[in-house]
């Protein structure tokens, strides 16, 4: 029975909020066991069992483009675009090639797609599971390992808890889903978009009662798909991690590091780059 276990839930681009929930772990000197991801928290939990720094994280994500540097177009076929990018990067970044390799035992939660059931990886090559993870049905393609087709994750447990808890004592999550109320838009993305998050609402309900510590990670206002705003959500992932700590009785080990962080484009020309790709997709759909 492992001490400490870790799971980080899926959001895309909020899981930002992460980066500075596991920088503050850091300054509190606190070191999981174990850790689980689905989908963007799968790519945060390989990247810190790998050892990078938050710094790293930040440098490697700050000033890529969601729908060129981590996915691309697809012929719409089984989904709008395809993460062939994220995949390639990954396996540049990453120093381990394997789950079983990595310093800290990692799981990856993906959804079987033929046989309609949650996957936990727990070996294997990181890249394609990782990828697996992160594909959210209908708006990106399934990911083939040998020979099943997996999805998304969070079609069955967004939040990673049950993957670890029957081997920690105590495990901590860190979720980013915000459900905020949002206006209607007559396209296919949107729609896809919002029914998979509030399936992933219903089950990570659930999934959080069996954490000692849920932390409900505060990423409103920002979206999954949106890499302009990494800034602001690890602020909000550091302060709100710092105070459950020490809410916790645990005590700074660390001075407060200082990250750096890139200047901003504006806001307006953010939301034109996040769009513009969506549209395209779409067109090619109704040709």
């Amino acid at each position: 029975m492992k001490e400490l276990g870790i799971a980080f839930g899926g959001g895309g681009a909020r899981a930002a909020a992460q980066c500075g929930a596991v920088q503050a772990l850091k300054e509190y000197g606190i070191k999981p066991d174990l850790v689980s991801g689905t989908s963007a928290g799968a790519i945060m939990a390989v990247l810190y069992s790998s050892g990078f720094s938050s710094q790293q994280v930040v440098d490697i994500f700050e000033g890529l483009d969601f729908f060129k540097d981590i996915v691309s177009p697809e012929v719409p076929k089984g989904g709008l675009f395809n993460s062939a990018p994220l995949l390639a990067l990954l396996r540049r970044i990453l120093p381990y090639k394997n789950l079983e390799e990595l310093p800290i035992p990692t799981y990856v939660v993906a959804s079987d797609l033929e046989r309609g059931c949650v996957k936990i990886f727990k070996e294997g090559e990181i890249a394609p599971r990782v990828v697996a993870s992160c594909s959210i049905p209908i708006i990106f393609t399934p990911i083939e390992i040998d020979g099943v087709h997996y999805v998304d994750g969070g079609a069955f447990q967004n939040l990673p808890v049950p993957a670890i808890r029957e081997e920690c004592r105590k495990v901590i999550s860190f979720s980013l889903l915000h459900l905020e109320e949002e206006k209607y838009h007559d396209n296919l993305m949107s729609v896809a978009n919002r029914s998979f998050n509030m399936i992933i609402a219903s089950n990570e309900l659930a999934d959080m009662r069996l954490s000692d510590i849920d932390v409900k990670l505060d990423t409103s206002g920002c979206n999954a798909y949106d890499l302009g705003k990494i800034e602001i959500l690890f602020k909000r992932g550091y302060r709100q991690t710092c105070e459950m700590l020490e809410e916790h009785g645990a005590r700074r080990v660390l001075p407060a590091e200082e990250i750096v962080f890139r200047k901003k484009d504006d806001s307006r020309t953010a939301q034109i780059r996040s769009v513009r790709p969506l549209r395209e997709a779409l067109a090619r759909l109704n040709r």
